[in-house]
């Protein structure tokens, strides 16, 4: 698995306090799938999601966000377990940063886990009360996220809402590629020709990894192992999130809850 050296990133805001970061990818060192991270400023306290590679270009969307006022880097949530190849370059630049992540995740002694979110809480709405049971004191996590774990999914994924901008954040659970878009994680601005097709070689199985396709639907729903994670998936759907920001693909910025039911139809 690779990001590419020199990291190339798009980064652009979603709302005034909310960026997103994304660049291009490979899977095995050979699929295209892309990557993102988003950033959130909540009264200077920056919350890192799905971190990328700790560098220049992180630094930009960082200034972007805080259009250069006073912060502090808080909080990094993992949101499952295949997604923390870059949490040890925040640490080293954030040493007091807490870490929100899933049993199973270890990153070594250098990079503890904070907060973990055991299958105690599996399926259900975390909310301020349990996230406070589970140690979080923090307002700007207490106050601007809610979280559903879903343990049972291949990868443990840890989805999170942030209720204020009424978007929701995933890493694995859903992915959305090959749905005919230009797609941004390989793009001009990440290093690739206007005329780029993503979905050629290794690749070529990729395009079909989005809500519309009958191959992504049954992929991703064994993925997630949807029987076993209906109730949780059923917890998301009853948030009322109008945006889908995940780590492969194209956000989704139309009918977000449609494309949500359209794969998930079996449980919902």
């Amino acid at each position: 698995m690779t990001y590419p050296n020199p990291l190339r990133v798009v980064t652009r805001n979603l709302t005034p306090n909310i960026v997103i970061s994304s660049c291009s990818f490979k899977r095995f060192d050979k699929v295209n799938f892309g990557a993102r991270m988003a950033l959130f400023n909540y009264d200077n306290s920056v919350i890192v999601w799905s971190a990328i590679p700790y560098g220049e270009e992180v630094d930009k969307a960082i200034q972007k966000l805080t259009g250069g006022s006073a912060f502090d880097v808080t909080h990094l949530i993992i949101p499952d377990k295949e997604h923390t190849m870059a949490a040890k370059s925040f640490k080293e630049k954030y040493p007091a940063m807490k870490i929100i992540a899933m049993e199973s995740v270890d990153l070594g002694e250098s990079c503890p886990i904070d907060y973990t979110i055991t299958s105690k809480y599996a399926n259900k709405l975390i909310d301020a009360s349990v996230l406070e049971e589970i140690g979080i004191k923090e307002s700007a996590i207490l106050k601007n996220f809610q979280f559903v774990y879903l343990p049972h999914h291949a990868n443990k994924e840890l989805v999170t809402y942030d209720f204020n901008s009424k978007i929701l954040f995933e890493a694995d659970l859903l992915f959305n590629l090959g749905n005919g878009e230009k797609l941004e994680q390989f793009s001009p601005e990440t290093g690739y020709p206007e005329d780029y097709n993503p979905y050629l070689g290794w690749s070529c199985s990729s395009r079909y990894l989005h809500p519309d396709s009958t191959v992504g639907r049954f992929l991703l729903n064994k993925i997630c192992n949807t029987a076993q994670s209906a109730e949780g998936l059923k917890t998301i759907y009853n948030w009322d999130f109008k945006l889908i920001v995940m780590c492969h693909g194209n956000v989704i910025e139309h009918d977000a809850k449609t494309k949500f039911k359209t794969l998930f139809s079996s449980v919902l």
